[in-house]
């Protein structure tokens, strides 16, 4: 699944490329992806434009420039967005050996066309993503179960130590849970546990202060590090412009498993199923 630094790495992408670009047609190849009526979705977007484009969690916002409303896309597993003109091709999400250009395929399940003969195309490959209309309210009260985002300015050592207070779950699933801090998915929560020393099946409620700080340091800069390489691809998924998520060649234990520890060079990785997750770890080095 996209996480915080493949979800933001498409924010940034489209807003160089669909901003104020009118929209000419809609194509709603498979309904089950749009949670609105196909006519409802349709009649909206058609003749509006994107005035914003931002992201909460992991939800694409796309705030439009006529009437009160927003698309939301959530890419789940296997979902992407690609944006193509001419020979141009911008994608992102979910990664694929196909040849990007072959566009549409049996895959693409909504597409947006705009007036600078741009095309955005919605694909999904286990039709699990989803797309939908709200307006500024219903958007809210869908999004107010939250958590907060890790670069909040409220989002502080101290209230991460407070999250963690009386929690009766491992540090693991406390990660995944999206109640508590947005963003973060299997695999960077492997690598911000193993940056921060902490063993996933610890109780959150052991740790003390300093492994709280290097915890709380260690989302900011693994996420960081992660936006700045564009995420993480494990295949040859890249664009028309060669680029692709270069966050791989920085993995330290996610897919790892039976390599030697790149920290203490000793132990091997070693894989267990934890909050229902692969999850990757050093038995030496996180206590």
């Amino acid at each position: 699944m996209p996480e915080l630094p493949e979800v933001e790495t498409i924010v940034n992408d489209l807003r160089k490329k669909i901003l104020n670009e009118k929209i000419i047609n809609i194509e709603v190849r498979l309904e089950k992806i749009v949670k609105n009526s196909k006519e409802e979705f349709v009649s909206i977007l058609k003749n509006n434009s994107f005035k914003k484009i931002t992201r909460r969690a992991k939800f694409l916002i796309f705030e439009l420039a006529k009437g009160d409303y927003f698309l939301v896309i959530h890419l789940r597993m296997t979902g992407q967005l690609i944006y193509q003109k001419e020979k141009e091709i911008i994608a992102g999400g979910h990664s694929q050996e196909k040849d990007l250009l072959e566009l549409p395929n049996k895959y693409s399940h909504v597409i947006f066309s705009f007036a600078n003969n741009g095309k955005l195309f919605f694909n999904d490959l286990r039709q699990f993503a989803m797309a939908k209309i709200f307006t500024k309210e219903t958007l809210n009260q869908y999004l107010s179960t939250y958590g907060i985002e890790p670069f909040d300015k409220n989002f502080s050592q101290d209230f991460l130590k407070k999250l963690l207070k009386n929690k009766k779950t491992n540090i693991k699933a406390f990660l995944l849970n999206q109640k508590y801090v947005v963003g973060i998915g299997n695999i960077y929560a492997d690598e911000i546990l193993f940056a921060s020393l902490v063993n996933p099946k610890r109780n959150t409620s052991s740790l003390n202060d300093d492994e709280i700080k290097n915890l709380y340091n260690s989302i900011k800069k693994i996420l960081q590090k992660a936006i700045k390489e564009r995420g993480t691809t494990f295949n040859n998924y890249v664009d028309a412009d060669g680029n692709k998520g270069g966050f791989l060649k920085f993995l330290k234990v996610y897919q790892k498993e039976g390599e030697f520890c790149q920290n203490c060079k000793q132990e091997k990785i070693k894989k267990i199923r934890l909050a229902g997750r692969g999850t990757s770890y050093c038995e030496k080095c996180q206590k």
